[in-house]
């Protein structure tokens, strides 16, 4: 019978070749963790959706602007047409002036409400601002075909939603006069008209920003020349996941706290110091100065889109559901890895023993691993993250550990794979939470696993060739 001239150069017991086999079984674990991967991004879409659906019942995220004042102009235009013949018209618009100092100081009541596993941080805030104009000193370089209405300026607000305002909100004058604020559907909120260019400027407006907002207003009540005058106000709202003050001054100072401590601070402004969380819940402000603030101290609003000052903000944002999720996408983007990991150790196992695990075995550990992925997701449904990764590791652990010493017919074996087992699924965890240095704690990890099995390995006989020379002796 001829022989066959390969399995001269790879005898049948090599381990060498077993590793290239157990590399594809590596590979192949990749179709099931694809399939928990998809699990994970639609349940993840699924909480946001169900989360969006909870916070809009309260507001939904919440951007407020303080006090700021509408003045109506009138502009005499002339322009001169391509045959020299001069035209005149008359512009109306609206101008936009932002108090020289504002403050605003938010305090939040924080719960969560759920639908079946689902939840969302819902809020109720109560805002106290103020703010100090100074109108002609504000408009002083204005270009003087401006005429100005003064008698009806207006002061007005804006809130994201306004249906979860809970109070009446009113105006405090410094002279002790009160003015209701009162819903206003005649100022226009959308990107300013694309060929508006304002006099001695060249450039048009910018692109437009969000502008769902709902503005408010009172009677600024001036006569024919305004003075310095300041307001104060205070606006209750509900609201779900986030809450911004808007830049609204000048020179804007905020202060945002809360009885919730999975707070976090954000918003186009960075507060002049981090989030202070004490055994109450948080606290955290910001001071915005013109300059930082990066808009004009007015601006005529038919170039310029109020929904910039929205869009200078200072917010703070809870948790929401669908970040629990984070965790366990970050663990599948590794789970090929430490399959390949416990793969490694196994067939170590089998070059110290001389036993040998059949490739239908270490299918059944990787399906294993695979399922833990999916009690992970479960679970941290219900539980948390953190509670649900210890106990869907010591399932998949003592399980492996079980299996592993009855597949060897050794305790010993079995012992070791406890706490092998233990100390790998330890630095996922590790490995999870690292969240800004995941790539560098998972690459440290890769390479300790392969220096370790190229120490632990370096004298194997991977071709096989002394047990097959032996087994030809005989």
């Amino acid at each position: 019978m001829t022989s066959n001239p390969i399995s001269g150069l790879i005898p049948r017991g090599s381990l060498g070749l077993k590793l290239l086999l157990v590399c594809l079984l590596v590979l192949a674990m990749g179709a099931p963790l694809l399939i928990v991967n998809g699990l994970v991004a639609e349940r993840q879409g699924r909480a946001a959706q169900v989360t969006a659906e909870i916070g809009a019942a309260s507001g939904g995220p919440q951007s407020v602007g303080g006090p700021m004042l509408l003045v109506p102009y009138q502009r005499n235009v002339e322009t001169t047409d391509d045959q020299g013949r001069t035209q005149r018209r008359i512009d109306r618009g609206t101008y936009v002036i932002f108090a020289e100092t504002g403050a605003a100081d938010a305090s939040l009541r924080v719960e969560e409400r759920k639908l079946g596993i689902y939840r969302a941080a819902t809020y109720r805030s109560e805002t106290a601002f103020t703010a100090a104009f100074d109108p002609a000193a504000t408009l002083a370089g204005v270009d003087e075909s401006f005429r100005f209405d003064w008698p009806q300026a207006r002061i007005v607000m804006f809130v994201s939603d306004s249906r979860a305002i809970r109070n009446a909100p009113e105006l405090r004058f410094a002279t002790g006069a009160v003015a209701l604020m009162e819903p206003i559907s005649d100022l226009s909120l959308a990107a300013p008209a694309p060929d508006y260019a304002r006099p001695g400027i060249f450039s048009r407006p910018s692109a437009p920003l969000p502008s769902q907002l709902v503005a408010f207003a009172a009677p600024a009540g001036f006569g024919e020349r305004p003075a310095p005058f300041g307001v104060e106000t205070r606006l209750d709202l509900s609201g779900a996941q986030r809450f911004a003050i808007a830049a609204f001054a000048q020179d804007t100072s905020a202060t945002i706290r809360g009885d919730r401590r999975d707070a976090r601070a954000e918003g186009y402004f960075q507060s002049d110091e981090a989030l202070q969380n004490s055994g109450e819940g948080f606290v955290v402000s910001w001071r915005t100065p013109l300059v930082g603030r990066g808009i004009e101290k007015a601006a005529d609003l038919a170039s310029f889109n109020l929904g910039q000052a929205a869009a200078r903000d200072m917010a703070v944002s809870f948790v929401s559901s669908d970040d629990v999720y984070q965790g366990v996408a970050r663990a599948v983007r590794y789970g090929i890895m430490f399959i390949g990991i416990v793969f490694l150790a196994v067939l170590i196992f089998e070059a110290a023993s001389g036993r040998k695990a059949h490739p239908a075995q270490y299918l059944l550990v990787g399906l294993a691993q695979c399922v833990f992925y999916l009690l992970l997701l479960s679970l941290t449904e219900l539980i948390g993250f953190a509670a649900a990764f210890v106990i869907a590791a010591a399932a998949t652990v003592g399980l492996l550990a079980y299996y592993a010493g009855a597949s060897f017919g050794s305790r010993q074996v079995g012992l070791r794979a406890l706490g092998g087992l233990a100390v790998l699924y330890g630095a996922m965890y590790v490995l999870m939470t690292l969240e800004d240095f995941a790539l560098l704690a998972g690459s440290l990890v890769a390479f300790a696993v392969i220096a370790a099995t190229m120490i632990a390995t370096r004298r194997i006989d991977w071709y096989g060739r002394s047990a097959s020379g032996s087994q030809r002796d005989e």
